[in-house]
């Protein structure tokens, strides 16, 4: 599969996510504080290269690649993730609309724990907005993170096996999009 084949995949299940989370969301009432981020400026988080092929493909169309690159070089590769702007007063990512799987899951997806209970994986700020009674029955609605990982790795193994910090995720992904386009053949 090429690798705007495998974008265009990955972009699809992105749609499909985003519409699980949205019913998820209306079904249980929770949503994210306006403005709030503090999810983005944990420096710990691991993804896959194949989830931030959209946004690398993104940025090297635009001509921004080469800056974020640059960022990233000033910035250790474990600290918070390059497209955090503390600037930005809608929810501080500059680039939400291209952002990755963890971060499309995180706040309104389940895991499966030893005992086949779904447990959500939130943020505290979300955690206040649940209200116990009902909230159990609520959980069929969310998105399972284990399958939305699956459904990425069928898309590519080798891109989706290994989970790292995100900002060596981004990275690697510019570099293969820019690699890909650089040495793709021209149509005749």
């Amino acid at each position: 599969m090429q690798l705007t084949d495998k974008i265009r995949s990955v972009n699809r299940l992105f749609n499909r996510l985003d519409n699980h989370v949205e019913i998820f969301r209306e079904k249980a009432g929770l949503a994210c504080i306006p403005g709030c981020g503090k999810c983005c400026f944990k420096p710990d988080i691991n993804a896959t290269i194949l989830e931030f092929l959209p946004a690398a493909q993104n940025m090297y169309q635009s001509g921004v690649y080469e800056d974020i690159l640059i960022d990233m070089m000033e910035k250790k590769i474990n600290s918070i993730c390059v497209f955090y702007d503390p600037d930005d007063k809608e929810g501080h990512c500059s680039c939400y609309m291209y952002r990755g799987l963890i971060c499309r899951l995180f706040g309104f997806a389940v895991r499966i724990n030893g005992y086949s209970e779904k447990n959500l994986v939130t943020c505290k700020e979300i955690k206040k907005q649940i209200s116990q009674p009902h909230f159990a029955k609520q959980l069929s609605y969310a998105p399972e993170i284990t399958q939305y990982y699956m459904k990425l790795f069928h898309i590519d193994p080798n891109l989706s096996m290994q989970q790292l910090p995100v900002n060596e995720c981004i990275k690697k992904a510019i570099e293969i999009v820019a690699l890909d386009y650089r040495y793709r053949r021209k149509p005749a």
